[in-house]
């Protein structure tokens, strides 16, 4: 078997070497527990976003009605992400990668790594972490310079991010490990402090409003902005098509012979730009892709979908509203701006008393800060390096450039840590996220039909699926743009 090489300079040439399927993992339990990798570093990101920052807050206020878009989003968003799957494992090569392969050739790979850098740059899930960080020591800096007391932990937590790239084995080994410890970590510290806080009439108001019967019954919230409705159907957000790095990390299918992005301290190995091929006229073959194709669906439905995106957005919106609510109508009131990503904080030492609470804001600290290593790593780091290898701009091996990218976001942040509250800049990630969603279901519908052997095509379900995740997101952002945006800046600019 041929190495598996990346060439630079120009544009690098197909290689036809024909490689042996690996055998798959079984479907059982076993089999969903050896695939946990890519997910819960999805389940990760997810967690660290919307149900820390955003659910709590809408359930605060009790405007429970349009939590069924986050039903809706967790079905689309379970297709698309399946393709795209689908394909890394076929081909042992990313969704971004294989973009160049749709007109205009060459632009979409840089597209991606465009926007996402302009997107995710800025690290608002680690702004919240900070904060946190800051309230659980009550260590801080002076305020020098006009920066907030929470900037020196800021400093510590960039440093960290390079020393873990820079030295660890490979990357994806550090974030899978890493986040499937705070994967259960989260199930279980929600789960107990949502036990003792709700009440029975908690769980089947939230259950109404996922269902879309409470909209049907009493129509949409008047005091629920329209923004922060939209932001509810990109939940649980989560890493879209990025996932397809991690399958390829985590060695699936083709993915084996893939190559690994290697810290300083090992050579770096060779990472293919183009699709790497099998033998799909070979039976047995197909059978085992057939199963590695099922391993990565049902590991994405199980720990993704109806853990992460059902139950956990579930149990973050029963604990808003069985703890939150009542001040609410009190006050007026709820968390805004660095209160808002330690609000379970708030609600754990309610339920459970101080300990708790300072266990939990020390669990949020670490979910934040974690949900960033990925957003340097694979959305900025990733993306970036395969749009130069796929486009023939490489002169240097991939790594070198995956450690300039991401040490350049890294430093950006010392500044763009101080800038703008983490909510603010959360809403416009995740509606960014929609149209983002929309783009990649429309190519994955387009690259999956066209590149994949008969028997890996796009079904008629999904295609219904990705069509609708189209029509949707740019629909939903279209209208949110045209009647809502300019009041939105208008109040925020007071023009």
């Amino acid at each position: 078997m041929a190495r598996v090489t990346e060439t630079p300079g120009a544009r690098p040439p197909e290689d036809r070497t024909i490689h042996k399927v690996p055998d798959p993992f079984p479907l059982t339990l076993a089999g969903m527990l050896a695939a946990l990798g890519p997910q819960a570093i999805n389940f990760g990101i997810s967690i660290g976003g919307g149900e820390a920052y955003l659910l709590p807050n809408v359930s605060a206020r009790g405007t429970l009605q349009m939590h069924w878009l986050m039903t809706i989003s967790v079905v689309l968003e379970t297709a698309l992400v399946y393709e795209c799957i689908k394909y890394s494992i076929c081909t042992g090569r990313s969704f971004f990668a294989a973009t160049n392969e749709l007109k205009p050739y060459g632009f979409w790979p840089w597209f991606w790594a465009v926007v996402t850098i302009l997107t995710f740059a800025w690290p608002a899930w680690m702004g919240g972490a900070v904060v946190a960080a800051h309230r659980f020591t009550g260590i801080g800096n002076p305020p020098i310079l006009g920066l907030p007391p929470h900037y020196i932990w800021a400093v510590v937590a960039l440093l960290a991010v390079l020393i873990v790239f820079y030295f660890s084995n490979r990357t994806y080994n550090f974030l899978s490990k890493f986040f499937i410890v705070i994967m259960f970590a989260n199930i279980v510290l929600v789960l107990v402090v949502t036990l003792i806080a709700a009440k029975p009439q908690h769980y089947w108001q939230v259950l109404l409003g996922y269902l879309g019967i409470s909209f049907l019954l009493e129509g949409y919230p008047a005091t629920l902005p329209k923004t922060d409705a939209l932001a509810l159907f990109n939940q649980p957000g989560g890493s879209l098509m990025w996932v397809s790095f991690w399958v390829i990390g985590a060695g699936f299918g083709m993915g084996k012979y893939a190559g690994q992005v290697t810290g300083v301290l090992r050579p770096p190995e060779h990472i293919t730009a183009q699709e790497l091929h099998w033998d799909t006229s070979d039976p047995e073959e197909r059978r085992k892709m057939d199963q590695w194709v099922k391993v990565g669906g049902y590991s994405l439905i199980l720990w993704w979908a109806i853990i992460g995106g059902l139950i956990m957005t579930y149990l973050y919106s029963v604990c808003g509203l069985a703890y939150l609510h009542e001040d609410f109508l009190k006050t007026g009131k709820i968390p805004t701006g660095v209160q808002v990503p330690i609000q379970m904080a708030t609600i754990a030492q309610g339920v459970m008393g101080p300990m708790a609470g300072w266990l939990m804001l020390l669990f949020i600290m670490v979910t934040l800060y974690d949900a960033q290593f990925p957003f340097y790593d694979t959305f900025i780091g990733r993306t970036t390096c395969d749009a130069i290898a796929v486009t023939g701009k490489a002169r240097r091996p991939y790594r070198f450039y995956y450690f300039v990218v991401v040490t350049a976001a890294v430093v950006a942040g010392f500044y763009l840590i101080t800038v703008a509250q983490p909510f603010i800049l959360w809403i416009g990630v995740a509606i960014s996220a929609l149209v983002y969603r929309s783009i990649g279901a429309w190519q994955i519908l387009l690259l999956n039909n066209r590149r994949l052997p008969e028997g890996f095509k796009v079904s008629k379900l999904n295609t219904w699926l990705l069509w609708i995740t189209v029509v949707t997101g740019f629909g939903g952002v279209g209208t949110w743009a045209v009647t809502v945006l300019p009041g939105e800046m208008a109040k925020r600019f007071g023009g």
